[in-house]
């Protein structure tokens, strides 16, 4: 270009129209005036619901990534990044075995936050599902193409697999917000509130997992402080209008 050296910096300047329009544009998920916080699926009937609607609505493919993500507690562009040579063996059974102490089976993730590595484990859940999405097994599975690959070429976008899960909650009556982290807090809530004992599992393994800076972290992350904090309020009662020694002098019977 005539006129420009190596160094010159181009500015461009946007039509006045558009500059307003993504001056304030906001977040899909925005709701003015309100914490933006996504929260993991605590019940047991809405995880099935939301599967069911996605098989009948999105097909396999989505079945498969909201099961691996609430079973692994990768980041949205983790799990969609995965390939079919990380989750299937060269003979095309699941990577996965039973021993505990083989750890051969664990698949190395690059974390995009911290770019760090984390091994993660396949379980019986993730094992059903591949196999269920993938019967006919054999050889070919193991390769580099992408677990869930995008019709555009590449794998599914985070942004189009958060607008298909809201669309899912939403459908499933779902009440709280939903997004990508949901997936990820759903199987950290999931592991604190039902296997810490049987796996003897500590705060601060969830916090190792989820890159986090201090156990209170995890804790805010997944909303154990949000129920910590509920049970403070409800768990203490000083009643005062429906202790039988208050006198209302038929007051509450007049209301009533």
């Amino acid at each position: 270009m005539d006129g420009f050296t190596e160094n010159t910096i181009v500015t461009v300047a946007l039509h006045p129209g558009l500059e307003q329009f993504f001056k304030h544009q906001k977040p899909h998920n925005y709701k003015k005036n309100e914490r933006q916080t996504v929260y993991p699926i605590k019940k047991q009937e809405e995880i099935i619901a939301m599967a069911n609607w996605l098989l009948e609505h999105k097909g396999r493919k989505y079945v498969l990534a909201f099961t691996l993500g609430i079973n692994l507690g990768l980041r949205a562009n983790e799990l969609l990044s995965l390939k079919m040579n990380q989750v299937f063996w060269p003979d095309g059974s699941v990577r996965m075995n039973n021993d505990l102490e083989d750890t051969s089976d664990g698949i190395e993730i690059l974390q995009s936050k911290t770019k760090k590595f984390r091994t993660v484990f396949l379980n019986e859940a993730c094992k059903d599902a591949l196999e269920w999405c993938f019967p006919e097994g054999g050889g070919y599975l193991h390769c580099d193409g992408y677990l869930f690959p995008s019709r555009e070429g590449g794998s599914i976008q985070v942004g189009t697999f958060r607008k298909v899960l809201k669309e899912a909650a939403c459908a499933c009556g779902v009440k709280q917000n939903v997004g990508t982290h949901t997936c990820r807090k759903t199987w950290g809530w999931h592991q604190y509130k039902y296997n810490s004992d049987k796996a003897n599992l500590d705060i601060s393994m969830l916090q190792r997992a989820f890159g986090h800076s201090s156990p209170e972290v995890t804790l805010r992350y997944l909303g154990i402080t949000d129920e910590e904090d509920k049970a403070l309020y409800r768990n203490m009662c000083i009643h005062v209008v429906s202790d039988k020694g208050f006198e209302d002098h038929g007051l509450l019977k007049t209301l009533g």
